[in-house]
């Protein structure tokens, strides 16, 4: 009988927080890219989701201002144990859910479970814990926590089978902020969607989401802490050309986007009414390899193509202000940066390389290979492709046009006799869906914004499995790099841990796994009337700070 009335009071609750989908009073709308995934926070891993989703939802510790140090948030204060095996956490105790349940330890510890358990009731079978497995090393047995108590009512302590250097930075991600417990009960799998969004304990409260229009949040005037600016309803409208983002801005019918166009650029820094931020460049743009093309198992292969691709062009041609990337890692990540590493532009050597491995006719063709039970590529032949060359549908801060890029890789390939073609794999989702499952067949773009400012989170996020093959990494496989990664993880010292990291980076270099183009300064462009935005390097950008005149 409790649940039914607890049920119907959050019903009725969300009845209430309807009309707040309405824009009033001071509205700040920033231009996004497309469409959200989901609002829930732990099953995505889009930048479009989470920007969406952080105005209103709030993890144990934050990435503060334009640092990606941690300080409070939902947790107060923190202790960890001298062997750095118990981390424990005082929450606020005047904090409250959208849905008007309470906020409370026992709440933080239900979230945690969620995610770990894979029995867990809400631990939808349909719906893939990415960030969860990859940052926390598996769910059950597998997860580096192995226990998360309510030790108090506003205290939660949480126990881990190994020291982990990245654990206050994981828990700032905002993957893991807290949702209520109740609405996630309530809403099911459908918990996210345009029809529910969030119930969390942030500044804004989810108001509508139109897809394919706009999401809209409101003011919470039940906030636990303090809205700095003065916004009372965000929009994010969706423009995906930046020329047309670009336009709206100019009209006034957006306030703020990112990733103007390079040639846009000087038309905003010489307006009146119109200005530029940058965030520190720390994402990476790259084009990956699928190890089921036999083509592309052989290292020499892999060299040619890297050498063909002149990056200095490609930045010049297509970011405002970018640098060319040799590695996973970027230079402004605080440990694991490996500067020995260089990749030079070189198609006479790419053209010896090809012929040394074979093709001194180049390559036209390509052998599918099959996969076993356990993910390992074999030698059996399955089909014969042509050389695919996938790019990304959308326009991401690592990668400002990804058709155009692939046009001139295209171009770059065709000059050592590597005749390719160009690929779409659908809208963002099903890119992604492919990316994850390793079905794009060939070579295809993909990026990374940081979420935690640790190279776990980099390096880390991708190749720490690598001692198996890993399908959403093209079933690229390297146990040299896998033990690195696992090593550098699992401690604390992090003198130990960058050159763990940075050996990790001169191997997969050596053998051109991937074939890294860039790191994107990111241009914002902003409205004069719009003051107080605080640009972060991951990304993390709360507009509570935000004023329009």
């Amino acid at each position: 009988m409790r649940r039914v009335i607890l049920l119907l009071a959050v019903l009725a609750l969300t009845v209430m927080v309807a009309p707040a989908a309405a824009q009033s009073g001071v509205v700040f709308t920033f231009g996004e890219y497309g469409n959200p995934v989901s609002m829930d926070t732990a099953i995505v891993t889009d930048g479009i989701s989470f920007r969406s989703a952080e105005q209103g939802c709030e993890a144990l510790v934050q990435f503060m201002g334009e640092t990606t140090n941690v300080g409070p948030s939902l947790a107060k204060d923190w202790t960890v144990s001298d062997d750095g095996m118990t981390w424990t956490f005082n929450l606020v105790e005047n904090a409250t859910f959208h849905d008007g349940t309470p906020f409370n330890a026992a709440a933080v510890k239900w979230n945690f479970d969620r995610w770990r358990f894979t029995d867990h009731p809400q631990h939808y079978p349909e719906q893939v814990f990415e960030y969860y497995e990859a940052q926390w090393g598996g769910f059950d047995d597998a997860s580096l926590i192995t226990s998360v108590e309510a030790t108090g009512e506003y205290e939660v302590t949480f126990t881990v089978s190994a020291p982990l250097g990245a654990f206050l930075n994981n828990m700032a991600m905002p993957m893991f902020a807290i949702h209520s417990p109740a609405a996630v009960e309530a809403a099911g799998a459908n918990y996210g969607s345009p029809e529910v969004g969030y119930s969390c304990t942030g500044p804004y409260t989810f108001g509508e989401w139109v897809p394919d229009s706009q999401v809209s949040l409101a003011r919470n005037p039940n906030y636990w802490g303090t809205i700095e600016g003065n916004i009372d309803t965000i929009v994010f409208k969706a423009i995906p050309d930046n020329a047309a983002r670009l336009a709206a801005l100019q009209a006034g019918e957006i306030d703020a986007f990112e990733g103007p166009n390079v040639e846009d650029i000087p038309t905003i820094e010489g307006s009146d009414n119109l200005y530029l931020q940058y965030r520190p460049p720390f994402n990476t743009f790259y084009i990956a390899f699928n190890y089921r093309i036999k083509e592309f198992r052989d290292p020499l292969v892999r060299q040619a193509i890297s050498l063909a691709v002149n990056r200095e062009e490609l930045v010049g041609a297509f970011y405002g202000s970018a640098l060319v990337a040799n590695t996973m890692n970027p230079p402004s990540i605080g440990i694991g940066f490996n500067a020995n590493v260089s990749t030079p532009y070189d198609p006479d050597k790419a053209r010896e390389l090809l012929a040394q491995a074979g093709y001194a006719d180049g390559i036209s063709q390509v052998s599918v290979l099959a996969v076993d039970d356990a993910n390992n590529v074999t030698d059996e032949v399955v089909e014969t492709i042509p050389v695919r060359l996938y790019y990304m549908p959308v326009v991401r801060p690592y990668n400002p046009d990804g058709q155009g890029i692939a046009v001139a890789v295209q171009g770059y390939l065709d000059a050592i006799g590597i005749t390719s073609e160009l690929v779409s794999a659908g809208d963002w989702s099903s890119y992604l869906a492919a990316r994850s499952n390793g079905e794009l067949l060939g070579l295809y773009q993909l990026g990374w914004t940081g979420d935690n400012g640790d190279p776990d989170n980099f390096i880390g996020y991708f190749f720490a499995g690598a001692e198996n093959p890993i399908p959403r990494e093209g079933f690229y496989q390297n146990a040299e790099v896998g033990s690195r990664l696992m090593e550098a993880r699992m401690i604390v010292d992090n003198a130990r841990r960058d050159t763990l990291y940075q050996e990790a980076e001169m191997i997969m270099a050596e053998e051109s796994a991937r074939v890294y183009v860039a790191h994107n300064q990111v241009p914002l462009a902003f409205s004069s009337r719009v003051s107080g935005y605080i640009t972060n390097p991951l990304g993390f950008e709360l507009f509570r700070y935000v004023t329009v005149q």
